[in-house]
């Protein structure tokens, strides 16, 4: 397993308070890191749903037992504390289910809350985002094209049951830099190199938790 973490700078401060020689980061970046986790799904695939990045994505809460059910990817009831709230897909051009989400938080922090995506996304509340790889795919044959049909390579890019750690952090990067408000983007650079060398295979997760002003991301 492969364990970072980055110390994550109060909402009133400006620039974050490195201890050690990890990444830094700022407020909008940890924010923003959040949502892409939370992130996932095709707002047409959702039957409960609250849209927050664009018409194409949403945020999906499906009391389903902690199972996502366009992929059968099952999240447990606790991660790192925080219990389970709901999950989602990424989707590609409609059909191409890439890779599941589990949004985990105090259920204090939400219990009432109306818009909980926005709530999630708040810098001061607390929270694990589990993401599970559902297929291999190059998010680099894919990205770029906007009108949502497949493209020549898709099919072939559908077979392979591995990606690289640079194509997923591509795909993370792709829903990440719109919320960045053209800030700070130095830090995406700063949390690539979270992530070693090497494929991820159907079934790699990785976990982004944040307490308090520190984020710990491990994968597997």
């Amino acid at each position: 397993m492969f364990r970072s973490a980055i110390r994550i700078a109060r909402p009133a401060a400006r620039r974050f308070a490195s201890t050690s020689a990890l990444p830094k980061a700022a407020p909008r970046f940890a924010a923003g890191l959040a949502l892409a986790g939370v992130v996932v799904a095709a707002a047409s695939v959702c039957e409960v749903k609250t849209s927050f990045l664009s018409s194409n994505l949403a945020f999906c809460l499906e009391d389903v037992g902690g199972t996502e059910p366009k992929t059968g990817i099952t999240f447990p009831i606790m991660v790192d504390g925080f219990r389970y709230l709901g999950s989602g897909v990424r989707v590609k051009y409609g059909f191409v289910k890439v890779y599941a989400v589990g949004a985990y938080a105090d259920p204090a922090d939400v219990k009432g809350v109306e818009d909980v995506a926005g709530k999630l996304n708040s810098p001061g509340t607390s929270k694990s985002i589990r993401i599970v790889m559902n297929r291999g795919l190059s998010v680099d044959k894919v990205r770029g094209h906007s009108n949502h049909k497949p493209p020549p390579t898709l099919a072939n890019a559908c077979r392979s049951l591995r990606v690289d750690r640079t194509q997923y952090m591509a795909a993370i990067m792709e829903a990440l830099e719109p919320r960045m408000n053209g800030q700070d983007l130095h830090h995406l650079e700063s949390f690539k190199t979270m992530n070693p060398p090497g494929d991820l295979k159907e079934g790699s997760e990785m976990i982004m938790t944040i307490k308090g002003d520190t984020m710990v991301y491990r994968s597997r």
